[in-house]
Parts: structure tokens; sequence; C-alpha cells
């Protein structure tokens, strides 16, 4: 790569919209806006460059690379966690002046694990989120559904909710492995795109799926449930099945200010979930709810598929306000990542990732 002085800033862009897949191109073309003074045309850069490599964060940490290359990375890493800490400081500011009370200490204190500045002291050990940290709420492993008083009425549906499950796959509802293909981490290997571990979606990113359509009363019995929203759409509701013999390997999820629901409809012996140090058999039309931030790993040693319906909820133990400022959080940061391509005309941007 040349030196960035020796073309301009927008000579660089040009270069990179051509390209915009080609991650070193990326950190020198943010570098070049940067010494320009245009940090959020840089920014814009960066971000799509380590979403297409992360290593563009990280090549200031190898001894090996050049020079230019480290100065370049470390630059980008501190402004893009320094871009998104502040995105997140603000956002959640100009939230508690719109309230007569703010009661929002925790949620300041969130930490965007891709983006701290400093490093992160967890409280409790095996609970390490992927994404976004709330140290000061209450970490259980597994939460009693007595402290959940919506589960009742989930669980009287079962068997009408199992019905629709099985009526669908009858008539070859569209499934999908839940690891996707191109997910690169190692522990991943033994699943990914197979079918050992498939989904039938009725929500997907907030998006209602064609085979919705086919799971009425089950959606009707999810009415109930405080379900993760976005514009008022589930977040995410799907049936997960594991094969006979899957095993899906000890990981973490993406934050401890939601649990993770499974309503269990076809359970043969032999089928169980750790979460922490907790291990738990599902048992059919019963529900237990997890924080996925903790370490967790399931598996089915029978001969016959494992059926849970998956869908997420709010930590019980945050009140409407921070929820509320929590979900201003994420939109507030996806709308900034999903407005990167017309911040510096890219018609064809590459695949986009959201803080959810």
């Amino acid at each position: 790569m040349p030196d960035i002085s020796q073309h301009t800033p927008d000579e660089f862009l040009e270069a990179f919209l051509e390209d915009p897949g080609n991650a070193p191109l990326a950190l020198y073309a943010g570098a070049a806006l940067d010494a320009a003074g245009r940090l959020e045309e840089a920014l814009t850069v960066w971000t799509f460059g380590a979403d297409q490599n992360a290593i563009l964060r990280t090549i200031h940490l190898h001894p090996e690379a050049n020079d230019d290359l480290r100065a370049h990375s470390k630059r980008a890493d501190d402004a893009i966690r320094n871009h998104f800490s502040s995105l997140h400081r603000s956002t959640v500011e100009d939230f508690a002046r719109t309230l007569d009370k703010d009661d929002l200490d925790r949620v300041r204190s969130g930490v965007w694990l891709h983006y701290a500045i400093a490093p992160v002291n967890f409280r409790v050990e095996k609970q390490r989120p992927l994404n976004f940290y709330v140290p000061g709420l209450p970490a259980r492993p597994i939460t009693p559904n007595d402290t959940l008083p919506w589960t009742a009425d989930i669980e009287a549906a079962w068997e009408d909710i199992r019905a629709e499950f099985e009526a669908a796959i009858a008539q070859n509802a569209k499934q999908y492995p839940y690891v996707p293909e191109d997910l690169e981490e190692p522990y991943w290997a033994s699943l990914r795109g197979k079918m050992d571990w498939s989904a039938l979606y009725m929500h997907f990113n907030a998006n209602v799926m064609d085979e919705a359509a086919m799971f009425p009363k089950t959606l009707a019995a999810l009415e109930t449930a405080p379900t993760v929203k976005r514009d008022g759409v589930p977040l995410e509701t799907f049936f997960s099945r594991l094969q006979p013999g899957a095993h899906i390997p000890p990981h973490h999820g993406l934050t401890n200010t939601r649990l993770t629901v499974h309503l269990p409809l076809i359970v043969p012996d032999g089928c169980e979930i750790r979460v922490g140090d907790e291990l738990h058999q599902w048992q059919e039309g019963k529900i237990v709810a997890f924080d996925d931030s903790f370490e967790h790993e399931a598996w089915n040693k029978s001969d016959k598929d494992r059926v849970v319906m998956i869908f997420e909820t709010h930590h019980p133990d945050l009140s409407p306000t921070e929820i509320e400022a929590i979900e201003k959080v994420y939109s507030v940061f996806d709308e900034w990542v999903s407005g990167r391509a017309d911040r510096i005309g890219l018609e064809f941007p590459p695949a986009e990732e959201t803080t959810n």
C-alpha cells in the first residue's frame, strides 16, 4: 500500500468504493480521511473494512506487521471504540433528559464488549456475554418460572404449539442450519452449515417469515409473553431441532440483558442443557428461561429429534425505563450502521452486522 501522503483522501475513498471488500485498502483509506479531519467518513470506511476482516482492528497487536499498518490499525481501533462508547453515553443521556426521574445508572455503566475502552472485569464466573454487558444485573444461569408470571399461559398452549410444528414439518416447512456456513469461530466447526441443529423461523431479525402463517395458535400464545421486539415485531422466534447424537458446543450469547426461553415440545431421554454449572433436563411443556451470556451447551444422546420453541425476553430485573433506554441504544447503533453506505456514496455495501 502507498503512503497516505502520496494520494488525496478522495482518491483513496474512490479506490475503496470500487473495491469495498478490500479490508487493507479500507485501513489506508480511513487513515487518509482521518488525517484530513473527515473522521465520520473514516469511521464508515473502517467499520466496513472490519466487517469484511476483523483483523483490521488488531493488526497493531502483531509486531511483525509494518509500522504504517500497525499505526493505522491502532488509530482505527481506538476511533471505533471511542465512537460507539460515546454514542452509547450520549444516547442514554439524551433519553434521561426526557424522564421525570433518572434511574439509568445501570444502563450508563453498560459496556459494549467490541468497543470497550478499558478492560472489563466480569463479576460472575462463566458469564461472558459477547456483545453488551450490564455489570449491575443479578446473574442467574436459570431463572425460576415462579418469578416469570407469563410462563403459565405459554405452557398451557404447548400441545397446540407442538401440533402446529408437526403439521408444518409434514408440509415441508423451510428449515435452515442454525449455524451458518460462514460462521468462523472454530467451536462451530462441527455444526457449520449442517442440519444437525436446524431452525424453523417464525420471526428472524424482526421480520415476519412466510412460515409464520402456519402457526396461528403459537403466535397467539407468544403474544402473552414479553418478547424482545423491534418496531413492534418479535426479534426472533423459532423452533430449534436437534438431531440424534448432535452436540451444541460450549458458547456464550450476546448480552446479559435478555433471557433465552425454551418451550420443550419433543424431548426424548438423553437430552440436556448445561448453563454455567447448572444441568437441566428439558421436560415437555415446561419452560426453561436462562441467561445465555453464561457458558452453555446442549446435547441429544437419544435416537430421536429434540425440538424446543425459542424466543427472547428482557431480563426480569430491568425496569421498563431501563429496557426502553437499552433498546434506544440498539436502535441508534443500528441506524448509524445502516446509514454508512449513504454517508460515503457506496451503492452496493457489503453485508452489514447489527448489534442485536
